[in-house]
């Protein structure tokens, strides 16, 4: 979608047009999610974090001055929401001594390379049932830096104005991150 066609939506959003809106969501809903998803771990709590952004845009949308494009504004408003739940539920598992569950995976993750005998599957099940349990170890603040740059490819400027950090911090955080993760993951190895 243009950005032109975006801006009209909006428009129509904000004036009430119930329609313009649910096109809105149709277009941004799987996206948003899926970062989400990302970021979290966990499609439940994922979905919740989507439909409160929704709602935010959609209480803001009066306000909304379209300097940059929706996807720019969920990204930064999905990526401070994770943080805020991310640290939420820290603090709730030291309180309560919660006890994580197994969480469910994302769909992608279930790709199969072509060939790939059991053993392999078995592995790379391993491996990224290991890098989940590594991401939970990271800092909120870590955590989102790191998927919003490995899995979303932004650059480390893009991260930075969204979550309205300096970027020396940005690269701070991610460079933690990786080291943390490599620490914990230094025996996987790429055969």
């Amino acid at each position: 979608m243009d950005s032109r066609h975006e801006k009209i939506l909006v428009q129509q959003a904000a004036a009430g047009d119930v329609r313009a809106f649910d096109a809105i969501v149709a277009l941004h809903s799987q996206r948003v999610i899926q970062l989400a998803w990302r970021l979290v771990g966990s499609r439940e709590d994922a979905e919740d974090l989507a439909q409160e952004a929704f709602l935010r845009l959609h209480r803001s949308l009066a306000d909304f001055r379209g300097d940059a494009a929706l996807a720019t504004w969920f990204y930064r408003t999905v990526s401070r929401l994770a943080i805020d739940f991310l640290r939420r539920e820290r603090l709730r598992r030291r309180l309560f001594w919660f006890r994580q569950s197994d969480e469910e995976t994302d769909p992608r993750e279930q790709a199969v390379a072509p060939g790939a005998s059991p053993a392999q599957e078995l592995l790379a099940a391993e491996q990224r049932q290991r890098l989940r349990n590594a991401l939970r170890h990271l800092s909120p603040r870590q955590r989102t830096i790191f998927v919003l740059r490995n899995d979303e490819g932004l650059a480390l400027k893009e991260i930075a104005g969204l979550l309205g950090l300096e970027e020396g911090t940005v690269k701070i955080h991610l460079h933690r991150a990786v080291a943390r993760l490599t620490a914990e993951l230094n025996d996987i190895r790429e055969t």
